[in-house]
């Protein structure tokens, strides 16, 4: 490392980014070179397919998670419930099936001989909801929730068609701990709002990440929901392993395997919004209106499985100047190169014009804009590419490399603001993960990125990020399980900024029963500050926002202890107690003129407790979710609480399931907030919003309607922006 920036010192940034480009494709191509050809002679292996189905429908069950234990081989089902695990090393096997909701099954002495499939057929039996669901994120490997030491929480397939919405903030909106400032996601309190800059919250697609390079917000239209697999979201300080931006969390999204048989879906979507709950804030008598349309196609062709879709969103927006029209493409290949070596490549594309309206007319015209905003808009295009190599050495050790490629480009056409941007991101990774044992597991790897920003309000950029990471996971007896891991981060930038971050982190799991965990986690979380933070020179709408050229990075310690439990057959308990101390909190701060600047508050404090219950009665005919959290967000050095966070928040979840037929209510309330920046009088209220869904299956078709906020609560999450009134969708699926 110190090699790569005395090169970096001796022909500057620009100059070090060609160099280390250059040496990274030629070690991609090496790896790729070395691996086929070690590999390509080698066919001491056979196969492993098979179904599983729900022991009661005879149906295929999807998502269903395989592993061969004491090995770093697996997969999922696909939407039939078919799977198959390729190039497996002739011998004797014990497989474990697990899905939520599901009782495991063992299978064990599965013989594998050479260049033979065994076939197996696999029936799961409803179980309450005990069954451990497996995730990938909390450790960069495949491993039960319950062996996690930080709190997760999961949105399964399922999931995402029950609530049936199409962006994937709409959907985190119902997840325990989970709220959203304007378009910002607010993990246990850690975000706050920041005028769409600065997440806290690193977000990850198939493990890989996706952030804006100038703004380093959450991009949520670029992978709508019928792309999605399951959503994984880690409620701790994830520096540990995935460096700055996780200070407050992880969401990763996994994206949808390509299915073994040739499969097409296609999702047509259409709504109206209601008039708001008080008459003077109608501003129109047309008929305000959305629609989405999506389709996919999938199936596999020899050693090439691929996943293609695309589709098409708009919408006339709730409120004035809230038009939008988006369309987006989807394309994801997985190649098998050798027995055990694939490569996977997933594309992103997105792109759309939307109509900007950031602050209401005045209280008596909350849905209208000011008259010289009326026309604004922003058109912006984003654009993915990831390509990932995964080799199994042998059954115990398995090499990854990955190396992707971000854009995102907009440009405004607003009537005090012209400004544009380009955050070009490109990245790589290696990691080896290693079963030294029955009892010993070790992650390990170096991360890179190079950012390059073009940007009229922000100027030009360039920032490198270097990083080393180590996780060791130690059984110390077969039911508690010691993690202890750490990464090391060096940042540099074009203007001298040059900081070191070392991010350790210890877990701790005791299994007390079969289904019953206590863990605890104690870590380190940094942040380095985004360019949007240290260097805007923006007015919009009334306000202005400054640079602050002496901006430091934030640190965190996160600590929780928690415990999941049964509290019967039918009912999963699990409470977390956190306490995460800040230094250098970076919050927007506005003077007397609501002049904006970034700044570092000396020290904060959240602590708090979240609490859910999943609940499964009446055989599984009714399920649901009930959580609330409790938080204490404080600035110690003022002793003032921080704003933009609601101390209370409580969520619900109700499914009724009857022969072909669901109803379902989703709830969620989130207390006023006590404290906000800008406008500081205004009124404030508590969020109330209830959720309606009913759907019916009729063999491939799927017909829906959604029902939202059917209260037509009007509230606020930022000032002077109302949230959607209630609107009314209905949804045809099609599976052919």
């Amino acid at each position: 490392m110190n090699r790569a920036y005395s090169a970096m010192d001796e022909c500057g940034f620009h100059c070090y980014h060609s160099r280390w480009f250059n040496r990274f494709l030629i070690f991609i191509f090496i790896m790729i070179t070395i691996n086929t050809n070690i590999i390509a002679g080698t066919n001491i292996s056979g196969r492993i397919t098979g179904k599983v189905i729900d022991i009661k429908t005879g149906e295929g069950l999807q998502g269903v998670n395989i592993m061969i234990q004491g090995t770093i081989l697996g997969t999922t089902s696909d939407p039939d419930g078919r799977f198959e695990l390729n190039n497996i090393p002739v011998g004797r096997y014990n497989l474990q099936f697990t899905m939520m909701g599901y009782q495991s099954v063992n299978k064990e002495n599965v013989q594998v001989a050479i260049n033979e499939t065994t076939s197996l057929s696999i029936e799961l039996s409803e179980k309450a909801i005990l069954a451990p669901e497996v995730v990938v994120t909390a450790s960069k490997r495949t491993q039960k929730i319950d062996d996690s030491p930080a709190s997760i929480s999961v949105i399964t397939a399922r999931d995402l068609e029950q609530k049936n919405q199409i962006y994937l903030d709409q959907l985190l909106e119902y997840a325990p701990g989970v709220n959203f400032m304007g378009n910002q996601i607010n993990i246990r309190g850690s975000s706050g709002y920041s005028y769409g800059v600065g997440s806290r919250v690193l977000f990850l697609v198939d493990g890989i990440p996706v952030m804006a390079g100038d703004t380093g917000r959450i991009i949520w239209d670029l992978i709508p929901a019928t792309q999605i697999e399951r959503v994984e979201i880690v409620k701790s300080a994830g520096s540990a392993l995935y460096g700055s931006t996780a200070l407050g969390g992880v969401i990763n999204v996994i994206t949808k395997e390509p299915a073994l048989k040739p499969e097409t879906n296609i999702r047509l979507s259409s709504g109206i919004y209601d008039d708001p709950a008080w008459p003077e804030w109608k501003w129109t008598n047309d008929l305000l209106y959305f629609s989405d349309m999506d389709v996919d196609y999938s199936r596999k062709i020899g050693k090439i499985g691929m996943f293609l879709s695309a589709g098409r969103h708009q919408s006339t927006g709730y409120r004035q100047n809230a038009e939008y029209l988006n369309y987006n493409a989807t394309g994801k290949f997985k190649i098998s190169l050798t027995p055990q070596s694939n490569i996977t490549v997933l594309s992103n594309w997105e792109s759309g014009e939307n109509e900007i309206s950031l602050m209401w007319r005045n209280p008596f015209q909350a849905l209208e804009v000011e008259e010289p905003s009326i026309g604004d808009k922003m058109k912006s295009n984003k654009f993915g590419l990831n390509i990932l190599h995964q080799w199994a050495v042998n059954q115990r050790f398995g090499l990854k490399s990955r190396v992707s490629y971000f854009r995102n480009h907009f440009k405004n056409f607003m009537h005090d603001n012209k400004d544009y941007s380009t955050a070009q991101r490109l990245g790589m990774e290696f990691q080896g993960y290693y079963i030294l044992s029955k009892s010993q597991s070790l992650t390990f790897g170096t991360e890179e990125t190079i950012d390059h920003i073009a940007s009229d309000p922000l100027g030009t950029h360039d920032i490198l990020n270097l990083s080393l990471y180590a996780q060791d996971e130690i059984h110390l007896i077969p039911t508690i399980m010691l993690t202890l891991g750490a990464r090391l981060d060096r940042t540099s930038t074009d203007t001298n900024l040059d900081n070191r971050e070392f991010s350790p982190k210890l877990g701790f799991v005791w299994h007390i029963s079969e289904f019953t965990a206590l863990r605890y986690s104690s870590g380190k979380g940094f942040r380095a500050p985004s360019i949007s933070e240290r260097f805007p020179d923006v007015y919009a709408s009334g306000l202005k926002i400054i640079p602050n050229l002496d901006l430091k990075p934030e640190t965190a310690w996160s600590h929780e202890i928690g415990i999941s439990t049964p509290l019967s057959s039918f009912l999963l308990f699990d409470i977390a107690v956190f306490r995460n101390e800040y230094w250098d909190l970076i919050e927007p701060v506005p003077d007397l003129s609501n002049t904006i600047q970034f700044v570092n508050l000396t020290r904060a404090r959240i602590s708090g407790v979240e609490t859910n219950i999943r609940f499964s009665l009446y055989k599984r005919h009714i399920d649901g979710l009930i959580g609330y959290t409790y938080l204490n967000p404080k600035d110690v050095e003022l002793n003032e609480t921080l704003g933009y966070r609601s101390r209370h928040m409580a969520n619900g979840s109700i499914t009724g399931h009857y022969r072909n037929m669901e109803l379902g209510f989703d709830y969620k309330y989130c207390e006023k907030l006590e404290v906000v920046k800008v406008y500081p009088d205004d009124p404030r209220v508590s969020q109330k919003v209830l959720d309606g869904r009913f759907s019916i299956q009729f063999g491939k078709w799927n017909f829906s309607v959604n029902a939202n906020n059917i209260l037509n609560h009007m509230h606020t999450q930022i000032e002077r922006t109302i949230m959607p009134i209630r609107n009314y969708t209905a949804t045809i699926k099609l599976q052919l």
